[in-house]
């Protein structure tokens, strides 16, 4: 990339902060050649200016799109824990769904539990994402049953995603 432009790490700020897919592709290509592990360690990387992770700022302007694109990810960090609050990005995913749009909220709830979101991490006021949905059974329902299904070890192991070693996914 030519010192002009903006940054592979800007380009997927901006991306998340847009829902601008594209740009997720963009950086990708430019990463040929690169291993899945050092792909996934880039990505996982990225944070804004507030130590927010690339999933944070996905949830936090309802960018599903690019939440999505960023899960084709091998080896994506799906629980990582934001600096001021420990939040998950499912924990920001519930707050958009609360105060900005109760249905985008609720898809991109249900796409990270698909994923391998963990709904039991509690941030560092003790809350589970589901202990923030107010007024949306669907959501609470959601983020219930995505708890039962890890706690009872229903998950297909082959779609897990694997992690590494002290994410927030391997809390209880």
């Amino acid at each position: 990339m030519s010192d002009e432009g903006a940054s592979p790490r800007e380009l997927i700020v901006e991306a998340c902060r847009r829902d601008q897919p594209h740009l997720v592709e963009q950086v990708l290509d430019s990463m040929e050649g690169k291993s899945n592990e050092e792909v996934a360690e880039f990505f996982n990387g990225v944070t804004d200016s507030m130590g927010n992770h690339a999933l944070h700022i996905c949830a936090q302007y309802g960018s599903y799109d690019t939440m999505d694109a960023l899960f084709d990810i091998q080896f994506f960090e799906c629980d990582p824990l934001t600096r001021l609050d420990s939040d998950t990005p499912l924990h920001v995913a519930v707050r958009y769904a609360n105060e900005k749009d109760a249905e985008l909220g609720k898809q991109m709830v249900e796409m990270m539990c698909d994923a391998g979101c963990d709904p039991r991490v509690r941030n560092k006021h003790g809350q589970k994402p589901a202990e923030l949905v107010y007024n949306n059974q669907d959501i609470k329902a959601t983020l219930i049953r995505a708890e039962y299904v890890l706690a009872e070890g229903l998950r297909d192991e082959n779609a897990a995603d694997v992690d590494d070693a002290g994410s927030a996914s391997d809390s209880e």
